[in-house]
């Protein structure tokens, strides 16, 4: 976001060089874990067909509405650690006359990003109050370990356990 500024008046704050490099270095740091997980949640959302580089790309902008910009070369790096780390398979596809790469979630990517998702749910939660808004996470839809933080679905009725912590959560939406 703040690299996204092309120009300002030259005594701006961020117009000083030590100002400029310790937010950028922030919003990297920033934004590099919220990239993954905003990718993982797009790919989530194709289960059977998977997703190519660029639809995840343009799925990304419209849902951030262009906030949240990830470019290629970051992007298929990101994705080939995924996949070399399990949380995702690929496969080729020629669609229109074009190769793509398809990605899909493994079953223990699924899991890992449901506990990422709750993890920064809960610590956007907890900080909220620091930060002057407001967040209402889906109480009715989701069930958040008290161990992990893990998102665990309430549709799926058979649960017993955490899938990441192994905590008894049995009883835990009553």
């Amino acid at each position: 976001m703040f690299r996204n500024i092309k120009t300002y008046r030259p005594e701006a704050l961020i117009g000083s060089e030590q100002f400029r490099t310790y937010v950028e270095s922030f919003e990297s740091e920033l934004l590099r874990g919220i990239s993954t997980l905003s990718a993982l949640a797009i790919i989530q959302r194709f289960p059977d067909e998977g997703i190519y580089g660029y639809q995840l790309l343009k799925e990304l902008e419209k849902e951030t509405q262009k906030i949240l910009v990830i470019e290629e070369g970051t992007l298929y790096p990101m994705l080939r650690k995924l996949e070399r780390d399990g949380l995702l398979t690929s496969e080729k596809k020629h669609l229109g006359g074009r190769p793509r790469k398809y990605y899909k979630l493994t079953d223990e990517g699924s899991k890992l990003s449901d506990h990422m998702v709750g993890f920064f749910s809960k610590l956007l939660e907890a900080i909220s109050s620091l930060m002057e808004f407001k967040i209402e996470l889906p109480e009715k839809k989701f069930v958040y370990c008290p161990n992990c933080a893990n998102k665990i679905d309430l549709q799926d009725k058979d649960y017993k356990f955490c899938n990441i912590c192994g905590l008894n959560i049995e009883g835990l939406s009553k």
